[in-house]
Order: structure tokens, then sequence, then C-alpha cells
């Protein structure tokens, strides 16, 4: 409880002790219920502008925090496009190498894919064929050049008088050398 100052009395001290109790009774002081009236007002006011302060600054934040989830979001699928063309990239240029090593359209595409993605199983396996249509590509480009044997005849020797006929001399010494391999060295 507030206490009076009883100086704030004009000539308390001097006044009997009936007159001092008459004197406090009806003394009317300021018990500050008009400051506390502004107070409260000024309080309840900044309450107020503080709460919606916050709801702006939250509404603010979920919008920056949906904005800034959209630009994760986006960042994430670009980042993923971007891996997708470097694969595609990386595809691309393993299999023109492959092209150029000999590989057919089919066996590069899939010793690109394999090289790239590290299946060393596949990559293999592609190697394989490509060794398999080398080596058959070599054989038959071999094979055509040979002329075709003739089975089952035996080589026809010229005969003595044949050979005497030849005009040209290093054609008719070979002649003769190769009647004698075939006659066991004899003439």
């Amino acid at each position: 409880m507030a206490k009076i100052d009883t100086t704030t009395i004009d000539g308390f001290s001097e006044m009997t002790a009936e007159q001092q109790v008459q004197a406090l009774l009806g003394f009317e002081y300021d018990d500050g219920s008009a400051q506390n009236a502004k107070l409260k007002a000024a309080v309840d006011k900044a309450t107020s502008e503080a709460a919606s302060f916050k709801k702006q600054l939250n509404a603010k934040m979920s919008d920056d925090e949906r904005k800034q989830q959209e630009n994760e979001a986006a960042m994430a699928e670009m980042q993923a496009k971007i891996a997708e063309y470097e694969k595609r990239d990386k595809i691309s240029t393993a299999k023109a190498a492959f092209l150029t090593a000999g590989f057919d359209e089919k066996a590069a595409a899939i010793a690109a894919e394999a090289f790239t993605g590290g299946d060393i199983e596949s990559l293999t396996g592609a190697l394989k064929t490509y060794k398999s249509a080398i080596e058959t590509q070599t054989k038959s480009s071999l094979m055509a050049g040979n002329p075709k044997p003739e089975g089952g005849t035996e080589p026809k020797l010229r005969s003595k008088e044949d050979i005497l006929k030849i005009e040209d001399y290093a054609e008719q010494q070979a002649a003769i050398e190769e009647y004698m391999a075939a006659n066991g060295g004899t003439w």
C-alpha cells in the first residue's frame, strides 16, 4: 500500500488529531490510475503491433521459405539435367571412339554404355564380340585373295621334249628343276 506524503497537505503538522484524520479522509491523492491507463494503452498498442509484425514476418518467412524451396527444387532439377547431359556426352564420346576403332554401330553403343557405366562384364562381352568380328573379317579378306585349290589332280609335269623346246633360258631352267624335283633328282 502506498504511503501518503503528509507534507503535501497544507498545515498538517499544526492540526489536531481529529483534523488530521478528517484531512486524511478527504485527501485525494493521485494513485496513478490515469498514468496506468495511458501505460496500459501504450503496452496494448505495442503488443498489438508486435503481434502484427510477427504475423507479417511469419507470412514473409513462409513466402521466403517457399521461394527458397522452389529455388532448391529448380536447382536440383537443373543438376539432374546437367548430370544426364554429361552422361550422354561421355557415352557419345566413348561411342565415337569405339566406332573409330572399328566397332559396328550396335557394338559401339553397347561398349560405350558399358564403359561409361562401369559395367566391366558388358564391356568385356562387347570386346569379345568385336574381336570375333575382326577375326572373321580378317580370315575373309585373307581367303578372298587366295585362289581356290583344285582338288584331286596331280600337277601336270612337262616332258623332257617339251622342256627342251622352251626358248627362254630362265623358264627352261625352272622347268628342269621342277622336273628333277618331281622325279627324285634325275633327268
